[in-house]
């Protein structure tokens, strides 16, 4: 019924040297630090730019105390200049319109604070602004806000509404509100012509909102978001994509096709690479890249010109807090990012390359149907991508190079392909063929034994189904790529079985045989990756 160990060998006869040398991997660009400015014991929030009529640069910065207003037109010695004080607040977030900054807060009578900054580098003004005179009082606070187009959007301001007050700014210093969205609880909205995205963050969904009428928005529709949390969006340069970001641990990125707002589609997601449980915070859409504030210390950039295979590019890490707030924006090309512990960060335009892109269909070698669930590894870099339904993989790297490429998929042999080379900006297609394992075709074998997790790390568990097996002991035994025993456990009764203290093993390709006292049930393939 089963076939030995020795001809479960030959049939898995197959080339899977995959060793990865971490040391040399070819991971992203890196970022270029320019300058640092330390707040301690201040922390920070939200931060913006503005440019003065003189075309000097500026940080705005949201700090527990207040806006801190930084020039940084000598990136490498940034000075703060002036200080705007507000109600002491963890939460502070700032924007900008013609020569007037709006500064808002989540502490209670904090309004929005008006600062006057047309005469900078010289001196500013600034007020309280807590509603126009029809509304005196009645915008206590904000969690967010936006200007565009000459209206100030005020998003999560508790009395008046917690959604969305639209003011005009015809008079900068004296707002005037003219409208108001009230579905929802909005936490933060990106707003382009006459839509209004809106983050609904306690709905797990964004909101499409038609603000051609002011003084009346109209829900559009709605969508749910990856991590059903969304903190905030940004939308493509043509419109037709929008990014997602989700404040929800391990919650990834979402890229959306948006263009038809009755088939919303969901094209890709994203986590940073080195610390995928630090979720994005807020994404910043800069052309076909999105430059991202991240959760566990970490800024990214993401290539965003194919929207359904997003690649990380670039990858810094700022410390161990969150990472707030990120600005790419000043004409420079400097990006400010602020760190909420750790202070200010300015860093050197960076180069903006395009990733190298891999894509292509895993089938049955026998049959040619697609294989979905199939893991595809660029070794040597962070990327891989699962097949979807119709066989299609996506992935990539940032930078171009000769790669191998992993796949695997439960009941086939994996396979490693060599010499594949990636190039800049270039769509490398690579359709693969998987053949089956000789054991896979035995009706049920996977219901008979359980092996997980693969890729593996510092331990296997083996579970034999004990209805099949009454009253057998086992032997388990893992054997390297070459044939060498490098683990085993023998004659145990037990149905379960964890192979331990696997952490010494070399990274690369393993395979598992399971026995009884007198016949060999099969052989299952696994993967170290770390």
């Amino acid at each position: 019924m089963f076939q030995s160990a020795k001809e479960c060998f030959l049939t898995f006869s197959i080339n899977l040297v995959f060793f990865l040398s971490f040391s040399h991997q070819l991971y992203a660009q890196e970022l270029e630090l320019a300058g640092h400015l330390s707040y301690a014991p201040l922390t920070l929030a939200g931060c913006w730019h503005y440019v003065d009529n003189n075309g000097g640069e500026w940080a705005l910065v949201g700090t527990k105390a207040g806006m801190s207003i930084v020039d940084v037109n000598n990136p490498e010695q940034p000075v703060e200049r002036f200080k705007v004080p507000g109600i002491q607040n963890n939460w502070r977030e700032m924007t900008t319109w013609n020569g007037f900054a709006y500064v808002g807060s989540e502490a209670v009578l904090s309004g929005v604070t008006i600062v006057d900054l047309r005469q900078l580098p010289d001196t500013i003004m600034y007020k309280t602004w807590l509603g126009d005179a029809a509304h005196d009082t009645t915008v206590v606070k904000s969690h967010a806000l936006k200007a565009a187009d000459g209206y100030l959007y005020i998003f999560g301001a508790a009395t008046l509404t917690n959604g969305a007050i639209i003011a005009d700014l015809s008079d900068p210093w004296n707002p005037e509100i003219i409208g108001t969205y009230t579905t929802e609880y909005v936490h933060d909205g990106y707003i382009r012509g006459d839509t209004l995205w809106t983050s609904e963050i306690y709905k797990g969904q964004f909101g499409v909102v038609d603000v051609s009428d002011k003084a009346n928005p109209k829900l559009l529709q709605t969508q749910p978001t990856p991590g059903a949390f969304n903190h905030n969006t940004g939308l493509s340069d043509d419109g037709q994509y929008l990014f997602t970001a989700d404040e929800r641990v391990s919650a990834p990125l979402g890229a959306f096709d948006v263009a038809n707002l009755d088939n919303i589609t969901l094209l890709d997601t994203y986590l940073p690479t080195r610390k995928p449980e630090g979720e994005v915070h807020n994404v910043r859409v800069f052309g076909d890249f999105l430059v991202n504030a991240c959760y566990r210390g970490q800024l990214t950039i993401v290539d965003a010109s194919r929207p359904e295979n997003l690649i990380e590019t670039a990858w810094d890490s700022l410390g161990n807090s969150l990472v707030w707030d990120v600005d790419p924006y000043l004409p420079s090309g400097i990006i400010l990012a602020t760190a909420k512990s750790e202070g200010l960060y300015i860093y050197r335009k960076p180069p903006y390359s395009h990733a190298c892109w891999l894509e292509g269909t895993v089938s049955d070698f026998e049959t040619g149907f697609p294989l979905s669930g199939t893991k595809v590894f660029v070794l040597n870099t962070f990327n891989a991508d699962t097949s979807s339904a119709d066989g299609g993989y996506k992935t990539g790297n940032a930078l171009p190079g000769i790669f191998e490429v992993y796949v695997e998929k439960e009941g086939y042999i994996p396979k490693t392909i060599s010499n594949v080379q990636l190039k800049t900006n270039e769509v490398i297609h690579l359709d693969i063929q998987l053949s089956q394992l000789v054991q896979s075709k035995q009706p049920g074998l996977k219901d008979l034994v359980k092996v997980s997790p693969s890729p593996f790390s510092d331990y296997v568990q083996i579970k034999i189904a004990a209805d099949k097996f009454p009253n057998h002991t086992f032997s388990i035994r893992m054997f390297d790529q070459n044939g060498h025993l490098v683990h085993e456990k023998i004659e145990v009764s037990d149905h379960e079985i964890k192979l331990e203290n696997l952490q010494k093993l070399p990274v690369g390709a393993y395979w598992l045989s399971v026995e009884t006292e007198n016949e060999h049930i099969g052989i299952f393939p696994l993967i170290k990756l770390q």
